[in-house]
């Protein structure tokens, strides 16, 4: 009959958190050694610097929706829309402000951010796309 639906508590966000962080460990293994073959070292940091920057996006995305989806799942989601032009804000003023080195500022910055997001994205769709998920609160 296949697993049994999700209620609230339920969604697999530490699986989630697990199975990103493990993944983003060795795509900045990875995206270091090559980046240091092709470029050197501003290659191997802006790389680390732009997935570094989504990797922490992600982390504090799943530090606020575990708590709030002890509440319900409907606190969960909108936990995670208020979160998200915060964060916008915040990662954009990084991005303007933090003393990142110049020279890590290069498209290898832009690389690691873009392919980081896109693992992030493909582990979250394929984790959630397989569970049985109640689309409706029956508490809250």
């Amino acid at each position: 009959m296949g697993p049994k639906p999700l209620g609230i508590n339920e969604m697999p966000w530490l699986k989630i958190f697990r199975s990103v962080s493990l993944a983003l460990a060795i795509l900045a293994l990875v995206g270091t050694i090559v980046g240091v073959l092709i470029a050197g070292k501003p290659a191997a940091g802006g790389f680390l610097t732009g997935l570094a920057l989504v990797y922490l996006s992600f982390a504090v995305g799943i530090m606020v929706v575990i708590p709030a989806e002890k509440k319900s799942m409907k606190a969960a989601a909108a936990a995670l829309a208020a979160m998200y032009p915060f964060k916008i804000m915040v990662f954009t003023g990084l991005l303007v402000f933090a003393p990142i080195p110049q020279d890590f500022r290069n498209g290898w910055l832009l690389t690691g951010a873009v392919l980081a997001l896109v693992a992030q994205l493909v582990i979250e769709t394929k984790i959630i796309s397989k569970q049985r998920i109640l689309y409706f609160d029956s508490v809250g």
